[in-house]
């Protein structure tokens, strides 16, 4: 038996001694969200939580694969355990208005937290919105057309195309933009298939506002609850996980940058991912640059988008002719 066929041999193992011992003490089976939860109220060292952590993600995210009808619900509870970590680990509060810019990915999984803990119907909708919105950047009304799959791109093994919520009024870079992973954890790859099949039913039957609605009224209430000090307009909305998207995608291009021309190549990047036609919106609306939560793959932009955002910067801002950008699309 190699390492590898021991290590999840172990990690079902484990599971299934947890899904276990909280049956017992509940007296009846628990769900998968249930079962999360009873998990992490429990008082466990940093080692423990990872243990657990691993091993019920892992059984959980085989059981999604194995019962696609139960697949909402499991990946209900993988997006909690992502984000457990042991009591007193997390970073002290900031409060500054500007630093709170950049905790709303913080704020995103409080707000999952507590939606699962209500007795709505569409939690499960919210928190895969909210995950997908951060893994992708995308606006709300690009859900209903959004394509995702195995790439078509050598060397890349999923891509989404969407259509961008701007171009009509010359806001974006094209018609669509495409961003493309080397690779997905299967949760994330379940979530998007979950999500987008519910926005395109819901616009197929001419529901999709009434679902938007809905959602927003639920983030609404879980705000509400969860920061009642704040005033409404510092609540977190269904855009913020693009505002949490935009701050790492700058994180990852953008931060990292030694040389000016680096730079400006990490900013059109970014802006090819928002579907942005030029770098400015990026660069003074969205929050800083945040690269601490590592657990969202980074995609990476279609090189010719890229260069369309390039040629608009070199053209409105350099008054060159766009021929003149000679920077490429590698």
């Amino acid at each position: 038996m190699t390492r590898k066929a021991k290590t999840e041999k172990n990690y079902l193992d484990r599971a299934r001694r947890i899904a276990q011992a909280e049956k017992k003490a509940a007296g009846r089976k628990l769900g998968p969200v249930e079962l999360v939860k009873a998990v992490m109220a429990k008082d466990l060292r940093p080692a423990s939580v990872r243990q657990y952590r691993s091993a019920l993600i892992f059984s959980m995210t085989a059981a999604a694969r194995l019962q696609p009808e139960d697949a909402a619900a499991l990946n209900a509870a993988i997006a909690l355990l992502r984000d457990w970590r042991a009591q007193g680990s997390t970073t002290a509060k900031r409060t500054s208005q500007w630093k709170q810019k950049a905790d709303v990915a913080d704020d995103l999984v409080r707000i999952r937290y507590r939606a699962l803990s209500t007795i709505s119907e569409n939690a499960d909708k919210l928190v895969a919105v909210l995950d997908c919105g951060e893994l992708t950047g995308a606006r709300f009304v690009e859900w209903p057309t959004a394509v995702f799959g195995p790439s078509t791109a050598a060397g890349y093994a999923w891509e989404l195309v969407l259509v961008n919520g701007k171009n009509s009024n010359g806001r974006a870079h094209g018609e669509t933009r495409t961003l493309r992973w080397t690779e997905l954890p299967d949760h994330f790859v379940s979530q998007m298939n979950f999500w987008t099949a519910v926005a395109k039913a819901a616009a197929s039957e001419g529901r999709f506002d009434t679902l938007q609605d809905t959602l927003e009224s639920l983030m609404r209430r879980v705000t509400k609850a969860l920061f009642p000090r704040r005033t409404e307009t510092e609540h977190p909305t269904l855009s913020s996980a693009r505002h949490a998207a935009a701050a790492r995608f700058k994180a990852t291009y953008v931060s990292t940058a030694t040389a000016e021309e680096e730079k400006l190549r990490g900013l059109a990047m970014v802006a090819a991912l928002l579907g942005h036609a030029s770098d400015a919106t990026a660069t003074e609306h969205y929050a800083r640059a945040d690269g601490r939560n590592g657990r969202y793959p980074v995609p990476v932009p279609d090189a010719l988008e890229v260069a369309r955002v390039r040629r608009r910067y070199y053209e409105l801002d350099l008054g060159k002719d766009p021929s003149l950008d000679t920077a490429g699309t590698d």
